[in-house]
């Protein structure tokens, strides 16, 4: 009988307790004053309960929603100030920072504006008793030229990513990819061979397909673009191998291997299969937030400003304006060369004036899940030190896989405390769930709950746990997204440049910075 069938269920008050716990009693520490002000997630208080203590954080989204999606503002009752640089970059994420610092060192002056109280975008960090843990982005797979230069010149040291493990029928299996390990498994013969097949494929890196996208692709390339993830390895005949990369594919790529493509698969999965067949990962503790901020630490202060929505955009005969509104209510006009748009695309055709009609389109063909990340400090060891991640093919959905912070950390802890973290895409359709503190806090009691009961854990071990909601964080590389669409999308709009990590309809670290570096290396040579 599965583990999961066999344990014990909270109690109705146990629930009850905990929930009242996660968002202090009426939630009310957490209501974002709706259409403008501070949102939720500027002013956190521990909620502390007899047994644990748990926070709730998410995106800011009130004053984003009131003046792009809502445009329930009147311009005329606010203040008003101007300002004039070289380049607006739109976000402080990983390809802001990235195109930031490579426009700087050019020469340039430049503005960052960021919605968020915090720079980093999905490079942020938590802490609890003093373990760093990620709330987004956790590893990178290769040391490029330009993220070693700046890791030497921020005086800053990634680490080797411990390895993942995989957690099924009860046995902890490392080195999961290996002959010895998938001979292991409790199934048949033929779907062991799917699974070494599959493997071997991805140790044919000429096969594996490449980002940042061409213009043009391959027919190779714009087959597998064209193919969701489970078609492609329907040839392999492993249902096990294909619910090992559906859940991959929901924790990695934001969505099911019925929607996404193989394209993005094969690149991803391909870095994923251990240091034994020479695939290396780098993080900090905590994730990338260390590179996120040692990227930053290297711009100029006055160049990058917080709490700014900017909310237009518009090509002028001498470059182009934006206006951006911040926490004081205030509308800041700023004048440019060129502006680079480094935040979800789906967002632009509601700040962009007379966007031509194919772009539009493509750029609201793009789709970001709704995420939420679980963050869980433990009085106990579940898994060993020396395993980052761990896949968990039985859970059902509930729980994809389940970070390690502890395995990330390059000091010696003064107290004994294990931080564990799921990460988890949802379904569209549980989008609002986010913007309600007592259904987001109810949805990670859920999670929290069936991921005890399937570890075979008590829920006393439990002593802080925190909830973080992503809104448009993660594009999900859909089929059909990498040949046209995502070309479209991030092609230049006069003086109106795109260097999110979306412009390969595709997130990950790697994607971003490239596109970042790589879009101001095309306003430089544009402007030369």
């Amino acid at each position: 009988m599965p583990l999961l069938f066999c344990l014990k269920m909270f109690t109705p008050k146990d629930r009850r307790e905990f929930l009242k716990i996660l968002i202090g009693g009426t939630g009310a520490a957490y209501l974002a004053i709706q259409g403008c002000g501070k949102d939720a997630s500027t002013e956190i208080k521990n909620i502390v309960g007899p047994h644990q203590q748990a926070r709730l954080k998410r995106q800011r989204h009130a004053i984003a929603h009131a003046y792009l999606r809502d445009k329930s503002f009147d311009a005329n009752k606010l203040n008003r100030t101007s300002l004039q640089t070289d380049i607006v970059i739109i976000g402080a994420g990983a390809s802001g920072l990235a195109a930031g610092l490579t426009l700087q060192d050019a020469g340039y002056s430049v503005l960052i504006l960021e919605n968020e109280h915090q720079i980093g975008g999905a490079g942020i960090k938590g802490s609890m008793h003093g373990i760093a843990y990620p709330y987004g982005s956790v590893y990178f797979v290769e040391e490029t030229e330009e993220i070693l230069s700046i890791c030497k010149r921020a005086g800053i040291e990634s680490m080797p990513a411990p390895q993942d493990a995989v957690l099924f029928k009860g046995a902890l299996i490392e080195n999961f990819w290996s002959d010895s390990s998938i001979d292991t498994l409790p199934i048949s013969s033929l779907e062991k061979n799917g699974c070494k097949r599959f493997r071997d494929l991805l140790l044919h890196e000429s096969f594996i397909p490449s980002y940042p996208l061409s213009k043009q692709l391959s027919l190779q390339e714009a087959q597998l673009d064209g193919q969701t993830s489970r078609s492609f390895l329907k040839q392999y005949q492993s249902p096990f191998l294909e619910t090992m990369l559906d859940i991959y594919s929901k924790s990695s790529m934001g969505a099911s291997i019925d929607e996404t493509n193989a394209f993005c698969l094969l690149n991803f999965f391909s870095s994923e299969l251990g240091s034994e067949f020479g695939k290396k990962r780098y993080t900090f503790p905590g994730g990338m937030n260390a590179l996120y901020m040692g990227i930053a630490s290297l711009i100029k202060p006055d160049f990058i400003k917080t709490n700014h929505l900017a909310f237009s955009v518009k090509n002028t005969k001498d470059g182009v304006e934006v206006q951006s509104v911040n926490d004081e209510l205030s509308i800041v006009t700023v004048k440019a060369k060129k502006v680079i748009m480094a935040g979800p695309k789906h967002i632009a055709p509601f700040m962009i004036q007379d966007l031509p009609d194919d772009q539009k389109t493509a750029m609201l063909s793009m789709k970001y899940p709704p995420y939420a990340t679980i963050h869980m400090s433990m009085k106990e060891e579940i898994f060993p030190g020396s395993i980052m991640d761990v896949w968990t093919p039985e859970a059902n959905g509930f729980c994809t896989d389940i970070i390690c912070s502890n395995a990330m950390q390059n000091v010696k802890l003064s107290e004994q405390a294990y931080v564990y973290s799921i990460f988890g895409a949802m379904p569209q359709e549980q989008r609002s769930l986010l913007l309600d503190d007592a259904e987001l806090s109810s949805y990670a009691l859920h999670i929290i709950q069936k991921t005890m009961n399937y570890l075979n854990k008590p829920f006393d071990i439990l002593d802080n746990a925190e909830v973080y909601a992503w809104g448009h964080a993660l594009a999900i590389p859909y089929p059909g997204s990498h040949n046209g669409p995502a070309q479209t999308a991030s092609r230049p709009y006069g003086n109106v440049f795109f260097g999110s990590s979306d412009n390969d309809a595709a997130s990950s670290v790697e994607n971003a910075l490239a596109n970042g570096f790589t879009t101001a290396k095309e306003i430089i040579a544009s402007l030369s």
